[in-house]
């Protein structure tokens, strides 16, 4: 079994920590904004459609850690499309937070673990070399016509 290299284990918990602050974040912004009296009902509807989305793709972004943890080479390949525009997203969602007079402490973390996450799954050369250059082993081949062990009868016996 190959050795995961630690930097792994620490972008994989990076990746975990833009999951739960982008979790915590549509939360927030769901109770807080449906606590408001001046939105029509339609605009919760949407407001609500849109963190759903936002919220999916934040669970999602838990299932990716713990499958960048295990290795798994398909994962890795999503988190590096994925937190780009995490952090795109989560740039906007400063802005807009920031020019409607609040301090966006959560978008300033949520864009923060993200690149730090980007940068720590795709700079360091072990992590690279954990995922590229180093197969999964194959899976042994099953030959169902060959004899059990110990089994004096199969083919050719």
């Amino acid at each position: 079994m190959r050795r995961r290299p630690t930097i792994l284990e620490v972008g994989a918990s990076l990746l975990a920590v833009v999951g739960v602050l982008s979790v915590g974040r549509v939360a927030y912004g769901v109770v807080v904004n449906l606590g408001q009296d001046q939105w029509s009902s339609g605009a919760r509807a949407v407001f609500l459609f849109l963190n759903s989305i936002v919220l999916i793709f934040a669970l999602f972004l838990l299932v990716l850690a713990h499958q960048v943890r295990r290795g798994r080479q398909w994962a890795w390949i999503v988190s590096m499309i994925m937190l780009p525009f995490t952090t795109l997203v989560g740039g906007l969602m400063l802005l807009l937070t920031a020019l409607s007079g609040a301090i966006p402490f959560a978008g300033i973390a949520v864009v923060a673990t993200s690149l730090a996450a980007l940068l720590v799954l795709t700079l360091p050369r072990a992590v690279r070399d954990f995922f590229l250059r180093n197969p999964p082993p194959a899976p042994p081949q099953h030959q169902p016509w060959a004899a059990a062990q110990g089994q004096p009868w199969g083919p050719g016996r």
